[in-house]
């Protein structure tokens, strides 16, 4: 069974902050993914570290929707926005 680890995310942003879970295999993998998402979300200027992203706990992967384990096995995670 996959297991994902759950690296909770809070990154304060101009007006904001911004809170989403990077479920992914490693610290160096979540940090990729938080980094591609903030610039995604229009804030390249933004640099995510450890600090803002945390290993939280693991789930497993079957937990998740066939669209998410699919993206964890091509890109090695996906991202769940939260509301902050």
């Amino acid at each position: 069974m996959d297991a994902v680890k759950v690296f909770d995310t809070w990154v304060e942003v101009p007006g904001k902050m911004l809170h989403f879970d990077v479920m992914t295999g490693d610290q160096a993998t979540a940090l990729r993914l938080a980094n591609e998402y903030m610039a995604a979300q229009g804030f390249t200027a933004i640099a995510v570290t450890a600090e803002e992203c945390r290993f939280c706990h693991q789930e497993p992967l079957v937990m998740f929707t066939e669209h998410q384990q699919a993206e964890f096995r091509q890109t090695g995670g996906f991202i769940v926005p939260l509301s902050a």
